[in-house]
C-alpha cells in the first residue's frame, strides 16, 4: 500500500539520521488497518537483532493513560473511587487534604515533576508520606505540570482502595478482555530477546541525579523497565513499567475509537476523552493530552507514542527504541510530528 511505503521510507530515514535504531508503526482508519510496518533493529549493542512486528516495547509513560488512568476510570465506574475523593481518604499518610484523584490524573496536584525516590526516601513503605511532605510547587488545580510522582501516588492509592496492583487490575479489566495477550508488567526473562532494548547503564537518570552514589544497573537495560523509579518499585506501578506490542496497542486503540467497548461504559469513556483541565498552555482529559485539532495523545520517554482522533475514528501508533543505547540522541519530537503528518495526511488523501 502507498501509505505503508511512505511510512517505511520515513522510518528508514529516522534510522539513517540516528533518531532511533528501529521502530514499528500502525495506522488505523475506522475498522480498517491502513498501515502496519516495522524497520531497523530492536537491539544494536552488545548484539544486533532485527525489529519485528511482534517486538515488545517498554512503553514508559504510555503506562499512565493505558493502564493507570484507565484502571482508575473503571474503578470510578464501579463506584469504588470518585475523582473528587481526597487522596487522604485512601492514603491518610499523604496528609494533604487539598489534593484529589482528579488532581493526580490531570497533573495539577502541585507535586514536582520528578524525584529519584530510589535515593530519597529510598524505602518503598515511606513513599506516600514522603510525597505528602513535599511542599507544593504550584497551587493545586491551577497549573498542569506533568508529574510522574502523581501517577506513582495513584498506583499506591489504587492498591490501598482495592488491595490489588494497577498491573493486576489492568490484566483483568483491560488486557484480557481486549485480547492483549502480550501486554504485561515485568515480562518474564524468557521474553527478553523479544523486547526492544533501552539504555546503557541507566545513563539518563545518572545525569539527572549528578551521578549520585547508587547501585546503578550494569549493561544495557533489556527486557526490564527502563524507568529507575518504576524499577525500584518492583516494575508494576503507575508512571511506567508496561510492556506491549504494536498489535496489542492497536487493540487498545480500537477500543478507544469504539467508545470504550467492550470494557467500559460510554460514560466512563468520556472520562478519558472530555477535557477537564485547561491552564492556558495545556489541555488534559483524565488520561490524555488534548490537542487543538481534537486529537488525544501521549508519549513515553523510551520513544513510544499513541495519538487518536475520536471524531474521525483514526489512530496512529509509533513505537521506537530511541533511547538505545543512549538517551541523548536528539530528533524524536520532530520525527513524531513528521510521522503524524504523514500518517493522518495519508488517510485524508
Amino acid at each position: 500500500m502507498a501509505l505503508d511505503q511512505a511510512l517505511i521510507d520515513l522510518l528508514c530515514r529516522g534510522i539513517a539520521d540516528g533518531v532511533f535504531p528501529g521502530a514499528t508503526a500502525l495506522v488505523i482508519d475506522g475498522d480498517h488497518t491502513a498501515a502496519r510496518i516495522h524497520a531497523g533493529h530492536r537491539i544494536t549493542t552488545p548484539q544486533r537483532l532485527p525489529m519485528e512486528l511482534d517486538t515488545l516495547f517498554d512503553l514508559a509513560s504510555l503506562t499512565k493513560p493505558i493502564a493507570t488512568a484507565t484502571v482508575v476510570a473503571l474503578l470510578v465506574e464501579d463506584g469504588a473511587l470518585s475523582t473528587s475523593d481526597p487522596v487522604t481518604r485512601h492514603l491518610p499518610e499523604f496528609v494533604r487534604d487539598d489534593v484529589t484523584i482528579l488532581h493526580l490524573l490531570t497533573h495539577t496536584s502541585g507535586l514536582p515533576a520528578w524525584k529519584p525516590l530510589y535515593l530519597d526516601p529510598g524505602d518503598r513503605d515511606e513513599i506516600v508520606a514522603y510525597l505528602g511532605a513535599l511542599p507544593p510547587e504550584h497551587p493545586v488545580g491551577e497549573k498542569i505540570v506533568y508529574s510522574c510522582l502523581s501517577y506513582i501516588l495513584l498506583a499506591e492509592l489504587v492498591k490501598a482502595a482495592t488491595g490489588r496492583s494497577v498491573g493486576d487490575l489492568a490484566e483483568e479489566r483491560i488486557f484480557e478482555p481486549l485480547g492483549m495477550r502480550a501486554t504485561t508488567f515485568n515480562p518474564p526473562a524468557s521474553l527478553r530477546e523479544s523486547c526492544a532494548a533501552t539504555e546503557n547503564r541507566s545513563g539518563a537518570e545518572k545525569r539527572m541525579t549528578n551521578h549520585a552514589r547508587y547501585d546503578w544497573r550494569d549493561g544495557v537495560v533489556w527486557g526490564v523497565v527502563h524507568d529507575e523509579n518504576a524499577h525500584f518499585l518492583g516494575g508494576d506501578t503507575g508512571n511506567a513499567g508496561l510492556f506491549a506490542t504494536l498489535d496489542d496497542l492497536g487493540l487498545f486503540a480500537r477500543c478507544l475509537l469504539n467508545d470504550g467497548a467492550p470494557i467500559m461504559a460510554v460514560e466512563t469513556h468520556r472520562l478519558l476523552t472530555d477535557v477537564v483541565m485547561d491552564d492556558g498552555a495545556t489541555r488534559r482529559t483524565h488520561a490524555w493530552i488534548a490537542l487543538d485539532d481534537g486529537a488525544l495523545t501521549h508519549t513515553g520517554f523510551t520513544g513510544t507514542a499513541l495519538r487518536w482522533r475520536p471524531a474521525e475514528r483514526q489512530a496512529a501508533i509509533l513505537l521506537t527504541n530511541r533511547v538505545h543505547p543512549d538517551a541523548t540522541t536528539p530528533g524524536i519530537v520532530a520525527f513524531r510530528r513528521e510521522f503524524y503528518a504523514a500518517a493522518f495526511g495519508g488517510l485524508a488523501g
